[in-house]
């Protein structure tokens, strides 16, 4: 296959009708549907099949299962299970695909669902990188114009979408995920991330396959089902804002039929996500080949993207560069987590003093299209990364003046009740950093 059908055919998805192979009510509880997982194991029965070359769609509801209203309170997030995301999509087999192969998926279109025009970001301090002892549960609701985006919770800001997979992964083999339980489990023994875990492990809680199964298929799957959250070498929660339509993915195939799995749309995605995208419930159209004994060929070992050619970019941006010394000070060996902890948290701070919250400027690094960037990595002991903030979403200067920044009113996040809210609070009285435990 060509370089040149890369993505888009000319007039393809109008010359005729595409077929559904999966759909979901995006307004219902999914733990109810069929066809719909959020745990990755080789056992898990395909429930539909596609052929080479064919054009598909596959709907899917949102990473938490239509759990987040269209409100502006964000009890929700509290109430969020979090052993229950993503609700995945699949698995869909794809006809001739041997373990050993590569997939190569076209990701023609990703989009919200008609009557679904809306999508949310949240905050839920000791699950992001950039959280501070004053970080607030937080939610912001943004609604789409077309392929715009706004939010009646930030104020003086729209961007062009570019709505994306967020996870999409085959399913591995038994041997692939006894090796990440084995090294997952290993990691959780020496480190832990911003005080919790540092891996999830299997947990039975919170699984769930929405298909009729033997209960003792059922068990086996729950309790040693990989969790969805982490990308790996199968693709799965990758996060690559550039998954738009009209860009391809090749990924490495471990069972028979690959048995690929879709979930977690975004609307939106700014580089690093340090907390959530522009979630959204959506339909991915694709179409998968099958490069036969792809991985040896290619020497495939995690996924290799090509992006849209017709992907929105920002050209003009304020780029914040953050080498790796710690909030204490302390200098890390060129690690590029911290490299961009100093450069996102030097970005959000520069945004609050134009009237954003702590909680806005942190929703814009992950919604809006930030471009980050590894800029520099040989120069030990720092690493160089920027983040770079497109200044056209503005509908105001944000360009460094002599004057400086004029702070203005830009609105509210969704936050708690108040009586959740002052639980809340009181859960965390004498905490210096998060997580703590939460009312």
């Amino acid at each position: 296959m060509s370089t040149s059908t890369i993505g888009f055919q000319p007039n393809e998805t109008s010359v005729r009708a595409i077929r559904t192979v999966i759909s979901v009510d995006p307004h219902s509880e999914p733990l109810s549907q069929p066809n719909i997982h959020n745990r990755w194991h080789p056992d898990i029965p395909f429930v539909t099949e596609v052929k080479e070359g064919e054009s598909f769609n596959v709907e899917c509801c949102d990473f938490t299962g239509n759990f987040i209203s269209n409100n502006d309170c964000a009890d929700d997030v509290l109430d969020f299970c979090w052993e229950r995301d993503h609700h995945l999509s699949g698995p869909i087999r794809v006809a001739n695909a041997q373990p050993g192969d590569v997939l190569c998926i076209d990701i023609l279109e990703v989009q919200p669902f008609p009557d679904r025009m809306w999508g949310f970001s949240l905050i839920d301090p000791g699950l992001g990188p950039l959280d501070q002892p004053q970080t607030r549960v937080a939610k912001s609701i943004w609604d789409f114009h077309g392929k715009m985006a706004s939010s009646r919770h930030i104020k003086d800001v729209s961007f062009c979408g570019r709505p994306q997979c967020g996870v999409i992964g085959t399913a591995p083999s038994h041997e692939l995920l006894q090796r990440w339980s084995e090294r997952e489990g290993a990691l959780n023994e020496n480190h832990e991330n911003h005080g919790v875990v540092c891996a999830q492990m299997p947990v039975e809680s919170g699984a769930y396959v929405g298909q009729k199964l033997p209960e003792n298929l059922l068990n086996k799957i729950k309790t040693e089902g990989a969790r969805t959250k982490p990308a790996r070498e199968h693709g799965g929660n990758i996060d690559a804002g550039s998954l738009t339509g009209g860009s391809r993915i090749y990924l490495p195939v471990y069972v028979p039929g690959a048995n690929l799995s879709v979930g977690d749309l975004h609307f939106s995605q700014g580089d690093g996500e340090p907390t959530c995208a522009i979630e959204m419930a959506g339909i991915a159209t694709l179409k998968c080949s099958v490069f036969p004994g792809g991985m040896e060929k290619l020497g495939l070992s995690c996924p290799i993207v090509v992006p849209s050619p017709a992907e929105p970019l920002y050209r003009q941006q304020l780029a914040f560069h953050g080498i790796s010394v710690d909030k204490k000070g302390n200098q890390k060996r060129s690690d590029l987590t911290t490299s961009y902890i100093q450069a996102a948290t030097h970005a959000m701070d520069y945004l609050q003093r134009f009237g954003y919250s702590h909680e806005q400027a942190y929703t814009l690094l992950a919604t809006a299209p930030v471009e980050t960037k590894v800029l520099a990595v040989p120069n030990i002991p720092t690493a160089n990364v920027s983040v770079g903030i497109p200044t056209q979403i503005f509908n105001f200067n944000i360009n460094p003046t002599p004057d400086g920044p004029s702070p203005k009113d830009r609105g509210s996040l969704a936050y708690l009740s108040e009586a959740r809210e002052k639980a809340f609070q009181e859960a965390r009285k004498g905490c210096s950093e998060t997580p703590f435990d939460r009312p």
